[in-house]
């Protein structure tokens, strides 16, 4: 009996490694099927919502360890939305584990046009990057809980504030109370860029940028840009916290954390704190987008002054508060600049 089972074992071993591939080929193309449908599913859907979405092809590749959706020529607006956004790409791949399909990977190809905005003032820019790749987690219901993306070599044009970028990420993510850092009903924005160029009017600070951050935790996050809509968000309690905001240009280096919400008046307040080294270049950027005066600049600068610090690598660092009240942006007490409301 035993002989007889060693020589059955190899057959009945290669009968089963075959079965099992076969069953897999099955089983990705039955996917893959679905993944075709799923598409127009996604597209009837999103017209039902009053959204314009067309493409080309769509193609499903990748046996057998992923499943590549490709997309030709996908276009998608929404122009029903107060600012009509609209999106554009020569082709969109998007990528999959066959085991996995909570998680999937986007990669653009080729310049994305961007346009927002009313009809009559109608805003648009062209992006380019040498590789573009957006992440997204979907939940059990099938919302996208957590999505990321990573641009390299960014160009755009138009009227985008950011002219080019040697890198651009975003993460935006969907709370429901997981931890004490992710509270119910809120959301976390976050982004960051490196070596980055800037309109000349874009920021006080200057147009050029080693690395600048921001991450925010929006309490809840708005229903929408519409004034009605932005009203009941501040009379709900609506508050944003700005975990983190910096910039690195030259020897300046900025750093800040503090909350921002909006006033009766529709203008924002808040309070931040900041560390700063390289005062002087902050503060005189600050004093240049504003109206003040020499003799308050001078007080300001010995205020400062009398505050820093000088750290284990002999830089020089203050920590200086900022508020933001009655429609005024303040430094120490000292008035920089107005400011108007944001709706």
């Amino acid at each position: 009996m035993g002989t007889n089972l060693r020589r059955w074992f190899g057959p009945i071993l290669l009968l089963a490694v075959l079965a099992a591939g076969i069953g897999y080929w099955f089983f990705w193309n039955h996917l893959a099927d679905n993944l075709k449908t799923g598409v127009d599913r996604w597209v009837s859907a999103r017209q039902a919502e009053g959204m314009d979405v067309a493409h080309g092809a769509v193609t499903v590749t990748g046996f057998p360890y992923r499943l590549l959706v490709s997309i030709d020529a996908p276009r998608l607006s929404a122009p029903e939305h107060p600012l009509a956004p609209s999106w554009g790409a020569e082709q969109l791949l998007v990528y999959f584990q066959p085991w996995n399909f909570s998680h999937a990977i986007l990669q653009p190809i080729g310049p994305q046009p961007l346009a927002w905005g009313p009809a009559d003032a109608r805003k648009a820019t062209l992006i380019q990057s040498n590789d573009a790749r957006v992440s997204a987690r979907f939940d059990a219901a099938g919302q996208i809980d957590n999505i990321a993306a990573d641009l390299r070599d960014v160009v755009a044009d138009g009227d985008s504030p950011l002219r080019q970028a040697s890198r651009i990420q975003f993460h935006m993510r969907s709370n429901s109370g997981q931890s004490d850092d992710r509270p119910a009903n809120s959301t976390n924005i976050a982004l960051t860029g490196n070596d980055m160029v800037l309109l000349p009017d874009a920021t006080p600070l200057g147009e050029s940028f080693d690395e600048a951050a921001v991450s925010l935790l929006f309490r809840p996050l708005p229903a929408g840009t519409e004034p009605d809509q932005l009203d009941r968000w501040r009379d709900q309690g609506g508050v944003i916290d700005v975990n983190r905001i910096a910039f690195l240009k030259d020897k300046l280096r900025v750093s800040g954390d503090g909350t921002v919400a909006l006033d009766l008046a529709r203008r924002p307040e808040g309070a931040m704190v900041f560390i700063v080294q390289d005062a002087d270049q902050f503060i005189d950027a600050l004093a240049a987008a504003g109206e003040m005066s020499d003799l308050t600049r001078i007080g300001l600068r010995m205020a400062v002054s009398a505050l820093e610090k000088t750290d284990k690598e002999g830089n020089r660092t203050v920590t200086l508060p900022l508020a933001v009240q009655n429609g005024m942006v303040s430094l120490l007490k000292f008035n920089l600049f107005p400011v108007p409301p944001v709706y």
